[in-house]
Order: structure tokens, then sequence, then C-alpha cells
């Protein structure tokens, strides 16, 4: 009889979708403890670290600070969406914007991967969803520091348009990667129907986060 090793039934565990992909992770980390990730590592997938209520918590932080930059002008007009205001809006949109950017996509995200695999929770979803948003939310600051300070009729290469295109760039794509990095490690997926499902939840979220700001705004 073939003798196994812990760590190959703890895949085999996986392959057979006995446990989820990340738990089998957890499991062999624990089996075989790695260095702590640190650095640059932890900031574009703080996840292998820091999940559930502790995510979402520090999603609800994020919320937090994208209500109080609303103060400098800036809001968040859609799940992606980020823009300098001709004046500073309302607390209650504030929050409106928050809620259709964060609560209504980690449902959604949930919601697909509940009909994949029954072994997920929403809070993990909050917390992906919550902590993805806080590059935005730090491209927010910056948009709101530097917008005041263009004149009208500015050109279009003055020094603070290229700081805020290059820094809007990067915390958009730092903010994808942090989702796509969340949601595998949230829902177990791999493969075509995680990357099916991030592009079609990403403007799933997009359409409906417009929709839901056009009519209730």
């Amino acid at each position: 009889m073939m003798m196994t090793t812990p760590d190959e039934r703890v895949r085999a565990l996986v392959r057979d979708n006995v446990i989820k992909p990340a738990e089998g992770e957890r499991l062999l980390a624990t089996m075989s403890p790695r260095p702590p990730v640190r650095g640059w590592r932890l900031a574009l997938n703080p996840f292998e670290r820091f999940g559930g209520g502790l995510a979402a918590a520090a999603g609800l932080a994020v919320a937090a600070l994208s209500v109080a930059v609303t103060r400098l002008g800036v809001r968040f007009d859609g799940f992606l969406d980020l823009h300098a205001a001709p004046a500073v809006i309302p607390y209650r949109t504030a929050l409106l914007e928050q809620v259709v950017a964060w609560p209504l996509p980690a449902l959604l995200f949930w919601t697909y991967a509940r009909l994949l695999r029954r072994r997920v929770r929403i809070i993990d979803f909050l917390g992906v969803i919550g902590l993805s948003r806080a590059p935005l939310a730090l491209a927010a600051v910056a948009l709101g520091l530097l917008a005041p300070r263009l004149p009208a009729g500015a050109p279009a290469f003055t020094p603070e348009l290229v700081v805020i295109a290059v820094l809007g760039t990067v915390c958009l794509v730092w903010s994808l990667t942090l989702l796509v990095g969340g949601f595998r490690n949230a829902s177990g997926l791999r493969g075509a129907p995680l990357i099916a499902g991030l592009i079609g939840l990403v403007l799933l979220s997009e359409i409906l986060s417009k929709v839901a700001l056009a009519h209730l705004g």
C-alpha cells in the first residue's frame, strides 16, 4: 500500500472538494509554517494574514475614510469611479455611495461564489471588497488635495494633472490586484469560474451602483 504524507492528504482533500483551497492552504501553512508575509507582498495580498471580521472591520474604516474625503470635494460615484465634484456633496449622498460601492458588490460576489461553492461566508466578501477599496480612498485624498490647485482652463499637462493621472492609475491597478487575490481566497474558485466571475461581477457592480445612485441619490 502506498503511504501518503500529510501534505499529500490535504491536497487530495482539496482536489476532491472536501475542503476549500483556501482551507487547504491554511492547513499546509500550519503543518509547514512559512515566514509571515510582510512589506509589498502584504500590501498586494493582505488576505494571506487578515480575513473575516478583521478584514471587514478594515473595510468599514476605509468606508469611513472615504466619506470623510468627500469633504475635500471628491465623490465615489460608482463601484470603481472617483471624481472631483464641483461642490461638496451631502453626507446622505456620501453614505449612499459607500453602500452601493461596498456592501452591495460584496453581496453580489458572495452570491456568485455561493452558487458554485456552498461553504462561503458573507463576512469574508465584505472584507475583500472593503479592503480592495483602500487604494481608491488614498487616490481620493490626493485628488481632493490637488484638484483645487488647478485653475480654470488649465492646460492638459500640468504637474498636478500628471500626478493625479499616474497616482489614479497605480491605485486602480492596486485595487484590482487586491480584488483578484481576495476573491480567489474567499471563494476558493480557480481558473475560468474565477476569471469569468470577476469580469462579470465587476461590470455588474459598476452598472448597479450607477443605477442605484441615479435613482436614489
